[in-house]
């Protein structure tokens, strides 16, 4: 048990973003706003009634409540979730909502101890991104799945994210983050590897969904980058990356050019990528 508490504190701190209240709320916050995107990508899958379900990293919500409306009572969907906090909220929240098909699990998705080959169907959604060693959850997805499942991923690539009129404050902001993310082996742009992770885990028939969108001045998601930032505080400046004067500086005056109608955000580049696992007369052939 020792051993996999030190597993688990040790892959907490690498997680980009933290698990502190406040970011769990805007994981909250996240499951609604992009229900609708997660609920397209279900419907090209065809997940159905009776389905097996697992969600790698399903944070304080995530997916659940949309796979357990779409398994049916028939069906089973697993969350796996590294955060004891985020597990106890997940689990609060499908008590709340009388969902009774669905469990939480807390695990290190990477090594889930899941059965292999019992699941129909493996989702991550903006999982990736935010770890290091990214490829070794592909790897449990695809290995959890049964010949025929099918593994989708929802991910982001920050090549896009940009404000206009451009802000010296914000270029300096998301150097910090770049720089921050590769020092602890953190691929911020993943979005446009995750197809060829797919493929290297096996996968074949991977198909490709982009999505990108300008975030109006009343648009939840507007204020995404000074969350983000705002969460890894206190890590730039204790990495020397910004001192605390400049990164109070450069908040404050990116927390006006959002607040400013006038200025256009655009969101990160997201990339829906989903694959089928080999059967095993494809495999023989």
């Amino acid at each position: 048990m020792l051993a996999q508490s030190v597993i688990f504190m040790q892959a907490s701190e690498q997680y980009f973003l933290g698990h502190s209240p406040v970011e769990q709320r805007r994981l909250q916050q996240q499951a609604q706003e992009l229900a609708q995107e997660s609920t397209w990508l279900f419907d090209q899958i065809g997940i159905g009634p009776g389905s097996r379900v697992v969600e790698i990293g399903c944070g304080p919500q995530g997916c659940l409540e949309l796979l357990s409306d779409r398994v049916g009572p028939e069906g089973y969907v697993i969350g796996v979730e590294l955060s004891e906090p985020a597990v106890e909220t997940a689990r609060r929240f499908l008590a709340d909502r009388g969902i009774t098909n669905t469990e939480v699990r807390q695990g290190h998705g990477a090594a889930t101890g899941l059965e292999t080959q019992s699941f129909d169907f493996a989702t991550a959604r903006l999982v990736l991104v935010n770890i290091p060693e990214p490829e070794k959850i592909v790897a449990e997805m695809a290995a959890l799945v049964k010949p025929g499942g099918v593994v989708a991923l929802h991910e982001a690539d920050w090549i896009a994210h940009l404000c206009d009129p451009a802000l010296p404050e914000w270029d300096r902001l998301m150097q910090a983050l770049v720089t921050y993310s590769k020092e602890n082996g953190i691929d911020l742009f993943i979005g446009r590897r995750i197809a060829r992770m797919l493929r290297a885990a096996g996968l074949t028939d991977i198909r490709l969904n982009p999505l990108v969108h300008v975030y109006e001045p009343d648009h939840s998601r507007r204020p995404i980058f000074l969350q983000f930032v705002h969460n890894l505080r206190d890590r730039i400046v204790e990495r020397g990356l910004l001192s605390e004067p400049e990164f109070a500086e450069c908040y404050s005056s990116l927390e006006r050019h959002i607040g400013d109608p006038n200025t256009f955000v655009m969101s990160h580049i997201f990339v829906q990528a989903w694959g089928r696992k080999a059967n095993d007369e494809e495999n023989c052939a």
